[in-house]
């Protein structure tokens, strides 16, 4: 009787999708457990850094979610989506330096990916620039027509200047 194995990384390659079904579904603490075993396994695994990073993130653990997203932007420093989740996080804790850096970095490598001027905004609207705010809006909108939070922000933003 033949009974067929499968290899360490098609192992590896399930239990990432497990945990993604997971995180969907908002099983945030399941999908922890299950990304811990890969970052285990895989420490140098980029996929496996954002997850649990984006995992931290919406478990409100900001820091674990930074030491994640750094770890991602060591391993891989031209992936947008690190340093685009590196700022929010850092924005989340306050830290609007660091996550305008990051913002910074993101679009060096990728000027039109979408969410950096809206994530812009936020951050002038954190420091009270509004004007500034209300600018990165619109170019968000330009580049990105049908990026619906951007024109909710906007919309409130000029809603509150009136």
């Amino acid at each position: 009787m033949f009974i067929r194995r499968r290899s360490p990384r098609g192992t590896a390659k399930a239990k990432m999708q497990q945990a993604l079904r997971l995180l969907r579904r908002g099983k945030y603490d399941e999908a922890r457990a299950v990304l811990g075993e890969l970052q285990a396994a895989f420490p140098d695994d980029v996929a496996v850094a954002l997850s649990l990073g984006v995992v931290y993130h919406h478990l409100g653990q900001y820091t674990k979610a930074i030491e994640q997203f750094d770890k991602a932007v060591a391993l891989d420093p031209q992936n947008p989506r690190a340093w685009l989740n590196l700022a929010a996080a850092h924005n989340e804790l306050g830290h609007l330096e660091r996550a305008h850096e990051a913002l910074q970095r993101l679009a060096q490598i990728n000027p039109d990916h979408p969410d950096r001027h809206y994530n812009l905004a936020i951050l002038h609207l954190k420091q009270g620039q509004t004007l500034k705010a209300m600018a990165e809006l619109e170019l968000e909108l330009a580049a990105h027509p049908g990026h619906t939070l951007a024109q909710q922000l906007l919309e409130r933003v000029r809603r509150q200047m009136m």
